[in-house]
């Protein structure tokens, strides 16, 4: 079974916890939470969070946490979201 991928992010002074699940296949789901909220939320991933998504899953597959399929699907989706100049 595969590792989600989260992280903390502050956005417009409201400190929210990201969370990345694979979903199986080639599906990936944002979720995001704050203190002030119950329940996840889903939410559309900016390019920046792909990158950093890409650069975690890098760190966790050098560290051998997790296969080189989900660096590739990573790397494959976050070509679909590029990151502006």
């Amino acid at each position: 079974m595969r590792k989600n991928i989260g992280w903390q992010e502050r956005q417009d002074e409201v400190k929210y916890q990201i969370r990345v699940i694979f979903d199986g296949g080639d599906r990936i789901l944002w979720r995001r939470q704050s203190k002030t909220m119950e329940r996840w939320e889903p939410f559309e991933p900016s390019p920046e969070h792909w990158q950093l998504l890409l650069a975690k899953a890098r760190a966790r597959y050098f560290r051998r946490q997790a296969p080189y399929k989900d660096v590739q699907l990573i790397e494959r989706l976050a070509a679909e979201h590029p990151v502006e100049p």
